[in-house]
């Protein structure tokens, strides 16, 4: 994994990324799920 400190200015454009899933197979990427359809993405920040 690359660690990337740069941050994304309002109306940037999010970098490709990859993702393994959690609860099943597979990987997800970012390419893969906006040709599928819009996307929201949600960072949230948790202590645990």
């Amino acid at each position: 994994m690359q660690n990337r400190t740069d941050t994304l200015e309002i109306g940037s454009l999010a970098p490709d990324f990859s993702l393994q899933a959690a609860n099943r197979e597979g990987t997800f990427t970012l390419a893969g799920l906006l040709a599928q359809d819009k996307l929201i993405l949600e960072f949230v920040r948790g202590t645990w």
